[in-house]
């Protein structure tokens, strides 16, 4: 009975967490289909009036980093030692990411478009590191820009574990948004640098999802909803720095918010449905795949036709076949294998140290 007990808790955790992909699966698809209608048009200047514009569908990469932060702390808070973070994160990130540039490259070498051109081998061999975001060198993609704030923050999260200071995380984040805040505002001795590496114009998207977590798995706490609240504002602020932006742009954050609270407080489940859950599986390699290879398709399909519902539409279906190649070819088995290999690696060293501590007072005697 105990078992069955476990089982069908470990089942009801199962069922919670998986309205993170349903989200996921969201944040994806809005974020293709502003690619495919605005992000296109305004790249190679073809507004029309009589067209459909998703755009502000940018700001679901805003959603992304709330997740990051929520999933993130989680896999901290569950990590046993200093490696098990740097191998979870390393099987889930790079093996679909290096397909998926060979992909891209591939594609617009044997499908070129204009103003995309073709990568050198430098450009590749910096883009493989994932770490390319911090140098002037070009993306092979433009949507690996995220890339380089996911990985500052995981940095900056492991040097937290590292240092034993997840438990005071609440205290970090009031501070790390109040410095937010005020970069937002002012221009701050070594502004350029500070905001970089504390990914001081995101960072309050990332501290949201930590909180989020923490009132999850902890209950309701007024200071977590506070520090919610807080992330929120500061966030506005930075989201009416830019131009492109409006007072549109923050009902849609408030509206990202108001999703994440659902979630956290498990009335989301009316979002779960089989689309969004299968794109929230494929969801990493549909991003890293669909921007590049979308763009190849529409410019050839717009020579024939100007009909947005099939140029959008082909690239769409095209791209989440692709993605489903990546993720079940690819993604799901290295990370598998890697994990795997890990566990194994780990269950020998404690053999091995179980021995060597059992030898000791024998040699000592």
């Amino acid at each position: 009975m105990k078992s069955i007990a476990v089982n069908q808790t470990q089942k009801e955790k199962g069922s919670r967490l998986a309205e993170l992909d349903a989200l996921r699966g969201l944040a994806v698809l809005t974020v293709m289909l502003y690619h495919y209608t605005y992000a296109y048009d305004f790249h190679f200047n073809l507004f029309s009036d009589h067209k459909f514009y998703l755009s502000h569908g940018n700001l679901a990469v805003h959603l992304f980093f709330i997740i990051s932060g929520f999933v993130i702390f989680m896999t901290l808070e569950r990590s046993k030692n200093k490696f098990d973070f740097i191998v979870s994160r390393f099987s889930r990130l790079y093996p679909a990411y290096w397909t998926a540039i060979f992909l891209t490259a591939f594609i617009i070498t044997i499908l070129p478009v204009p103003t995309l051109g073709h990568y050198t081998p430098k450009e590749i061999l910096y883009n493989i590191t994932m770490f390319q975001g911090f140098t002037k060198v070009r993306l092979i993609d433009q949507v690996y820009w995220t890339l380089k704030m996911e990985l500052t923050f995981y940095i900056l999260m492991y040097g937290l574990y590292l240092g034993r200071l997840l438990r005071k995380i609440e205290i970090i984040c009031i501070a790390w948004l109040t410095l937010s805040l005020i970069s937002s505002f002012f221009s701050i001795p070594l502004k350029k640098y500070i905001d970089v590496l504390f990914i001081l114009e995101y960072a309050p998207l990332f501290f949201a999802g930590i909180n989020f977590y923490r009132i999850k798995t902890n209950g309701a706490s007024i200071l977590n909803n506070v520090i919610i609240g807080i992330s929120f504002v500061v966030e506005c602020k930075w989201l009416l720095t830019h131009p492109d932006e409006n007072y549109g742009s923050l009902v849609i954050l408030a509206g990202i918010y108001a999703l994440f609270y659902l979630f956290t407080y498990e009335k989301l489940s009316w979002l779960n449905n089989k689309v969004l859950l299968f794109l929230g599986t494929i969801s990493y390699s549909l991003y890293l795949l669909h921007n590049v290879i979308g763009y190849t398709i529409i410019y050839r399909l717009r020579q024939f036709s100007d009909l947005q519902l099939f140029y959008v539409t082909v690239p769409l279906i095209f791209s989440i076949l692709l993605a489903t190649f990546l993720t079940y070819a690819i993604e799901k088995p290295a990370l598998k294998y890697i994990r795997d290999a890990y566990k194994k690696w780990k269950a020998r060293k404690v053999v091995y140290e179980t021995k060597t501590l059992v030898k000791e007072p024998l040699s000592n005697g």
